[in-house]
């Protein structure tokens, strides 16, 4: 495998709060020498990845995600100033409109048709080099078929990607329709792991050589106050819906360090040590285990509510890029 495969992005799913990524984006891009290997994306995480990883010719990474959001933002201008942050709900131009064929209300599967996303998107993102299973950093967006209730992983070293893959990762119902891809249909990625860190480590280069480092960005937080009331609840189950479940794999992957540092001692003693010709021993040395990445997480805090991964109002969204901005910078001095 090459050597740019060291370091990877991955981007959690949130509609609206996608603007989190914005701002991580602005603050990781900072930093001389941000190159990841791989972006991985689920729902607006995918949407981000592929303006991040393949921008339309003339367009830096970053200017490509700038101009997304600064199209899909809705001023509202017509709502009094209380009620812009629910303008969406009429509508998206830039991203999805409603339905108006009523007869057929009672087959409907969706509410909104996400044709804007696929016009906006061809705009910004280069679809040659989206195809091309060559180009690079690498990019992973995942969708959950809907018949076999299993999530799938697009990667572009293995699939020629479309535009398709990346709006099946964020066709969230009831809202967005189901997208069909070679015969089969697809829902958000998001409904089964928000957080495709897993599919990322067992694409990551081995060691040795060059630290392996993946930079996590959350936008649903995994502690949160107890609930006190019904609509709390509500709150407080969609965030663990969404919110990062990969802590047990980090923790699997970090007691396998240990057997990683067990096989290495074991490999420094003497020729014809008892130990070296034992069956435990080499069955593990042919697993070929490695130390785990470094995980940088870069995390929204605060619980998510009731429409707020709805709130396309330009304010907010700057709001958001403002605030994952600043948690970045904050993330990547810890690490420091």
């Amino acid at each position: 495998m090459s050597q740019e495969m060291r370091s990877a992005l991955v981007l959690q799913g949130g509609g609206a709060l996608g603007a989190y990524e914005l701002g991580a984006a602005r603050a990781l891009f900072d930093e001389p020498n941000f190159a990841p290997g791989l972006i991985a994306g689920v729902s607006i995480g995918a949407i981000t990845a592929a303006l991040l990883s393949r921008p339309a010719r003339g367009l830096t990474p970053l200017a490509a995600l700038e101009e997304f959001w600064r199209k899909v933002a809705v001023p509202g201008v017509f709502f009094p100033p209380a009620f812009r942050s629910y303008a969406s709900i009429f509508g998206n131009p830039s991203f999805f409109t409603p339905r108006f064929d009523y007869v057929t209300l009672a087959s409907w599967t969706n509410i909104y048709d996400t044709a804007p996303l696929r016009s906006t998107l061809s705009e910004l993102v280069d679809l040659d080099a989206l195809s091309d299973r060559k180009a690079t950093p690498g990019l992973l967006v995942s969708a959950l078929d809907v018949e076999e209730g299993d999530v799938q992983y697009f990667y572009s070293r293995d699939d020629v990607l479309t535009l398709d893959h990346i709006i099946a990762s964020g066709s969230l119902p009831p809202s967005f329709p189901m997208t069909k891809i070679e015969g089969r249909y697809y829902w958000d990625g998001g409904l089964f792991d928000n957080t495709p860190l897993g599919a990322v480590l067992q694409r990551l280069d081995p060691p040795p050589a060059a630290e392996r480092l993946i930079y996590v960005v959350n936008l649903f937080p995994n502690k949160a106050p107890l609930p006190a009331n019904l609509l709390e609840v509500n709150e407080r189950v969609r965030n663990l819906q969404f919110a990062n479940k990969t802590a047990d794999d980090v923790k699997m992957l970090h007691r396998i360090d240990e057997v990683v540092d067990l096989v290495a001692a074991v490999d420094r003693l003497p020729d014809g040590a008892a130990l070296k010709s034992n069956p435990a021993y080499l069955a593990l040395k042919e697993r070929n285990y490695v130390h785990a990445p470094k995980v940088i997480p870069i995390t929204q805090p605060n619980q998510v509510g009731g429409f707020d991964a709805s709130d396309f109002s330009p304010d907010t969204i700057e709001k958001r890029a403002r605030e994952g901005y600043a948690l970045t910078k904050q993330a990547l001095e810890a690490y420091r």
